[in-house]
């Protein structure tokens, strides 16, 4: 710590911080340009959408883009400040001044893991915002090129060898379990075709495991007269973790709000995999920049007098590519509930870690 207070220490985060943010820049710029034309391709090509519009829906994705891509900007950061001290001779003279290579991982690495708590406490949660700011808008621009804003709504179907239920709803609510505006259309198999057999309006229809909790609804039958219902089940064969997962995305919600959305889901009877999956990662995320700095930095710190620089820069990105490879391999063996989500999302940045711990001893003690 008393390094990190230090005119050196205070020096040297000034350069890792530079690093960062020249890497922020080059990696935004390209990725903004490449979602840009991304969103011209999918949305302008369905849609009446101008280069504004498009522009517009890239921004909102932006700060999600950003938290995405933070790890490798990180990396790269870190890696272009060592490296910028040990081209200009700066790291030879600290090294000669009897600074050891463990206090050169200290301001990257608290650089690092500062800024992952940044993005978990503060960008995180205005990005789920304009996230679901961008899925709006883009669900409106094409179901305005479709014939209206909110005129199809969200259709469902269920059914098995005895009949279909189509239900239709107005809109789906955060929780992505509850319905509002829903009716249920049931048709029967009678001499082998299927028959329109009632229908059903309700006001709102929450799934629960094996049915519908149908709540203000009014059934009608043909020739028959409307009946008026407070409450009704519908059994139901539709998965709830599947409609879950269909109608909302762990990317919408924030860190604030996924430990009350994963319990509430859990005393409903779901499976929230992917969202506990989801907090995992972002508990980890300050581990993750902590050690990606680290990495960047231990991977630099071979004198350029003594050759193979760009060799040992080469490894340090390739590591941080396998870490994030594996990452993405943890997770979707998380989502199978192959392996427990906190396993996946802390395995790779203990092994990230444990590396940058066994080159830095390799430099300065092997």
């Amino acid at each position: 710590m008393s390094f990190l207070l230090s005119r050196m220490g205070r020096y040297v985060i000034s350069r890792v911080i530079g690093g960062i943010l020249v890497a922020l820049i080059a990696v935004l710029a390209s990725i903004l340009l490449i979602d840009f034309v991304e969103q011209m391709r999918t949305v302008g090509t369905r849609a009446d959408i101008g280069a504004l519009d498009a522009l517009r829906l890239t921004l909102l994705k932006t700060p999600m883009l950003i938290e995405q891509t933070l790890p490798f900007v990180t990396l790269a950061g870190a890696m272009m400040a060592i490296i910028g001290l040990n081209r200009s001779s700066e790291l030879v003279a600290m090294r000669a001044a009897g600074i050891s290579a463990w206090k050169f991982l200290t301001p990257a690495v608290f650089i690092g893991f500062l800024l992952g708590l940044l993005v978990v406490t503060a960008l995180n949660p205005l990005g789920a915002r304009l996230y679901r700011e961008f899925e709006a808008e883009k669900s409106d621009a094409l179901s305005s090129f479709a014939g209206g804003p909110g005129q199809n709504g969200i259709w469902i179907r269920q059914g098995d060898r005895d009949g279909q239920v189509v239900i239709h709803a107005d809109r789906v609510d955060p929780s992505g379990t509850t319905l509002q505006g829903a009716t249920f259309m049931f048709f029967e198999v009678r001499d082998d075709a299927l028959r329109f057999a009632r229908r059903m309006r309700a006001e709102t229809a929450q799934l629960r495991p094996g049915f519908w909790q149908l709540t203000d609804l009014v059934e009608a039958t043909p020739g028959g007269r409307p009946v008026r219902h407070s409450h009704l089940a519908i059994p139901t064969t539709l998965d709830a973790t599947e409609m879950l997962n269909r109608f909302v995305t762990p990317a919408s919600l924030s860190f604030w709000e996924l430990p009350g959305f994963i319990s509430d889901a859990r005393t409903a009877g779901f499976a929230p995999t992917r969202y506990e999956l989801k907090w995992q990662s972002l508990l980890a995320y300050p581990l993750l920049l902590a050690v990606m700095a680290a990495l960047g930095a231990a991977f630099s710190l071979q004198l350029q007098r003594l050759g193979n620089l760009a060799r040992w820069g080469a490894m340090g990105v390739t590591i941080g590519l396998v870490l994030f490879f594996y990452s993405q391999l943890a997770g979707a063996f998380a989502i199978t509930q192959s392996v427990p989500a906190i396993v996946a999302a802390w395995s790779a940045p203990f092994a990230g870690m444990f590396i940058a711990l066994a080159m830095v001893a390799f430099l300065e003690d092997g």
